[in-house]
């Protein structure tokens, strides 16, 4: 295409695991919608034209990234790996889909988000599954690494389930579904947009950055887009903001819509004052534990490689810690990956993955410009209780006990400084060298119109204008304990449902 057009009835701006949902749905439904997208597009996945890397769902790639930086606990630095392509992060991720618990969900709707129950998503996760194609590994697809952690874990007392996409699961241990066909990561893009790329009534724009979205008289008005070599104003009655947990809340901020005293800090005019914009930012952290992989380890990886494909992640434990609020609120989800400066050629990773963060962050602009990506940080571990940093210590603590000796013919020398076992020292260590899981949410969080801190009401409308929505995983209240791929589309899915039957 090569211009944008002058108007569009809705806009989504952002193509990513949630964008794609809802433009196809909206589209399906004979709206006019304008997808803008700030990176490329490959077009459908039988033309043959997306790199290999986005396709191979082994591996995790990096190459589209937006390049967000900041640091952890103690300062080190972090990298917070977002995809800025068609289909988003799920053009990006591990492939294991999980939907995390009910009561999770349920405490949204008994929250005052109504339609957000359990019961309310569990058919929309059964669509999101249809429509990215999931399956099961095959006991003969699962490799030798990942079977030797199962088996670990069931000498260590925790059932072998794979109900990762059960919402009433509770600790175990297996393999989740997975999006995956034909060795093809199946991203949203894919499952979604492609059967309705020909649609008259829906336009793809890629390489176009949103800058920020206008207003008349407190309702949307149009969007400022570049791209195109140039800068364009495109009218619409409506936009659905879906450009993830750090780019919604960077693209309000711009259009006025945050805190005051922030936005006059950039010299941004202010449109509504919402406070909780680019707050209650959080994502999973996770402590790693890493290994020198063994001799044993690479004849067994050869020789399962030699009979067919040898995914890197594969299994996932749902562990409970003293403090978990529910069934389970850790995930230690192992793999390997090459690295030729090891005597084998492998290193092998054991996170352990916070699922109920208490911590909250932020994220903030650091210029007006729209080319330069918003300071962000979850302040991990922060939280006044120190209910994180207990829950990754008892998990830890469990994993050294019951995972690491029963593997010790696949996990050699470790890479990682000792590990204290006293609860400061173990404190100081995660604090130190902790990662996170790639999961960030609830930076425009949802709740009622009383709560200063919500940012949309139950169907996505932003507060203190109109016309406006968002659709990704910024809005949740609090993060499911789940892999959030799954939830975000199911939150794509059940807005767009909400749009839908408001103008049915």
């Amino acid at each position: 295409m090569g211009s944008l057009p002058e108007q569009a009835h809705t806009i989504v701006v952002g193509g990513g695991t949630a964008g794609c949902v809802i433009a196809a749905r909206l589209a399906a439904s004979g709206r006019d919608v304008l997808l803008l997208e700030a990176g490329p597009d490959y077009g459908a996945l039988t033309e043959g034209n997306w790199p290999a890397e986005l396709l191979d769902a082994a591996e995790l790639p990096t190459t589209h990234d937006w390049g967000y930086e900041g640091q952890g606990a103690a300062g080190q630095p972090l990298k917070y790996d977002r995809a800025r392509v068609i289909g988003g992060c799920s053009a990006h991720n591990g492939c294991s889909q999980s939907v995390g618990w009910a009561g999770d969900y349920d405490a949204w709707a008994a929250a005052g988000c109504p339609g957000w129950s359990a019961s309310d998503l569990a058919p929309l996760f059964e669509a999101a599954a249809e429509h990215l194609g999931f399956r099961r590994y095959t006991q003969e697809e699962i490799q030798p690494f990942q079977r030797e952690f199962v088996r670990a874990c069931r000498q260590s007392g925790i059932p072998v389930r794979d109900d990762l996409d059960d919402l009433d699961a509770s600790q175990s241990v297996g393999c989740a579904p997975v999006n995956i066909r034909d060795l093809t990561r199946m991203n949203t893009a894919f499952g979604y947009l492609d059967s309705q790329r020909t649609l008259p009534n829906l336009v793809i724009a890629a390489d176009a950055h949103v800058d920020r979205i206008h207003f008349r008289d407190g309702a949307v008005d149009a969007v400022t887009v570049i791209g195109y070599e140039r800068t364009s104003t495109v009218r619409a009655r409506e936009v659905v903001l879906a450009a993830g947990a750090y780019g919604s809340p960077e693209v309000l901020l711009r259009s006025g819509i945050g805190p005051r005293s922030h936005l006059e800090e950039w010299g941004l005019a202010l449109v509504s004052d919402r406070p909780g914009v680019g707050s209650n930012l959080h994502d999973h952290p996770a402590a790693l534990m890493e290994f020198a992989g063994t001799a044993e380890l690479r004849r067994d990886l050869d020789e399962f490689s030699r009979r067919g494909w040898l995914p890197q992640e594969q299994s996932v434990l749902k562990l409970r810690s003293p403090v978990s609020d529910g069934p389970y609120d850790l995930h230690i989800y192992p793999w390997v990956e090459p690295d030729p400066a090891q005597e084998h050629g492998w290193r092998c990773i054991v996170p352990i993955g916070q699922l109920r963060p208490r911590s909250r962050g932020t994220v903030r602009l650091t210029s007006a410009a729209p080319n330069t990506p918003a300071a962000v940080d979850p302040r991990f571990f922060s939280d006044d209780a120190g209910a994180d940093l207990e829950s990754v210590r008892y998990g830890l603590r469990w994993a050294a006990e019951n995972v690491v000796p029963r593997m010790d013919r696949h996990l050699g020398a470790p890479l990682h400084k000792p590990i204290p076992l006293d609860d400061a020292g173990m404190n100081d260590w995660i604090m130190r060298h902790h990662s996170h899981y790639w999961h960030p949410a609830g930076s425009c969080a949802m709740g009622t119109a009383d709560d200063p801190m919500a940012v949309v009401d139950h169907q996505g409308r932003v507060f203190g204008v109109t016309g406006l929505r968002i659709a990704d995983a910024s809005v949740f209240p609090d993060i499911p304990r789940a892999t959030p791929a799954l939830p975000t589309v199911v939150v794509a899915e059940r807005i767009a449902r909400f749009m839908i039957g408001a103008t049915a």
